[in-house]
């Protein structure tokens, strides 16, 4: 049976992180928008802390991403977290691990 499991991103998985950024884009017909590198990705999200990524894994190998942000509702005076990304990679889907 597959193991289902996360982890959080380090920085030297930034090269990582942009592999599924590009590959999100492509599915979605956007790969010519896409300007973000690797040294942004790594300023952005491990330097100033504006994003955070989970990697979605089987058996440990990372097969997907998730990128989110903390937000802060000004009507509702609560934190809450806003997911801009989630991609898993074709082969692996229809298995509920987006869900």
């Amino acid at each position: 049976m597959d193991k289902l499991s996360f982890r959080y991103a380090k920085e030297e998985d930034s090269e990582l992180i942009l592999y599924f950024i590009k590959e999100i884009a492509k599915y979605e017909n956007l790969l010519d928008e896409v300007d973000a590198t690797v040294d942004l990705i790594k300023e952005g999200v491990f330097k100033n802390k504006i994003a955070e990524v989970l990697f979605i894994q089987e058996n440990e190998k990372e097969i997907g991403f998730a990128l989110f942000f903390h937000n802060f509702s000004t009507f509702t005076g609560k934190a809450g977290l806003y997911l801009e990304d989630i991609y898993i990679e074709e082969k692996y889907r229809r298995k509920g691990y987006g869900k």
